[in-house]
């Protein structure tokens, strides 16, 4: 029998290795061929392969922004997971939703107060809701009626999980074709004029109209937006 001494103490490490990052190579998916085929500039000299590659890592960096997915690779994510002060009625998990979607459809919970508390889910991969368990028995000595009490479901408790795609071929095809039309409105329109949404000049007196965005002048935002359900 364990004394005082040895009782359970919470393990804050986390079972997989934090900040861990395999980038991918989309060159694989969104090549430098493919994007002069969309853009016409087979044979225009004056659009080089290195600018094409900045091109394709901007509009990357857009995606990620916009979808608030991570495309750039694979790495180990860390996040408090802590649920609600009190569970539904008849519920003995809640749902949370992850920063990111899981690559290998492994999520590992850790940091809680007793040693089963801390225990590996499985769930699909891409996913980016996964159910709590709520590990039950625990008294709750915290002032229900205090209106700054911090009680808290599988409170202090933490997730790691590998976020990101298994691989660039799992992308959502529709991230690539935005990333297609962000880097043709950039190749057209290089800055160094104002233009509308319908490219037109407009020298009002009340200022010009249109957007200096890039991702709702070239209708890449349109692509990125249908990706997340949760919006539609």
């Amino acid at each position: 029998m364990l004394g005082p001494a040895q009782a359970w103490q919470r393990n804050w490490a986390p079972p997989i290795d934090p900040g861990v990052e395999t980038p991918f190579d989309w060159s694989i998916v969104l090549s430098l061929d493919m994007i002069r085929a969309h853009t016409k500039t087979d044979d225009i000299i004056g659009v080089s392969d290195d600018q094409l590659t900045f091109y394709r890592a901007a509009a990357l960096e857009a995606a990620e922004q916009y979808t608030g997915l991570y495309i750039s690779g694979i790495k180990t994510v860390t996040e408090p997971i802590e649920g609600p002060s009190k569970p539904k009625f008849g519920k003995d998990y809640y749902i949370h939703r992850l920063q990111y979607p899981v690559a290998d459809g492994m999520v590992y919970l850790y940091g809680g107060m007793h040693p089963n508390d801390n225990r590996r889910v499985f769930v699909p991969k891409g996913t980016h809701k996964i159910k709590v368990p709520i590990v039950f028995g625990w008294f709750d000595l915290s002032n229900c009626c205090l209106p700054c009490s911090e009680s808290h479901m599988n409170s202090g408790m933490w997730v790691a999980y590998k976020a990101g795609f298994a691989s660039p071929q799992d992308v959502p095809a529709l991230v690539t074709m935005g990333c297609l039309q962000f880097i043709a409105w950039v190749i057209e329109h290089p800055g160094d004029e104002i233009l509308t949404v319908r490219n037109r000049r407009d020298a009002r007196s009340e200022g010009a109209s249109g957007t200096n965005s890039i991702s709702i002048a070239s209708g890449a935002l349109e692509s990125w937006r249908m990706i997340d359900k949760d919006i539609l």
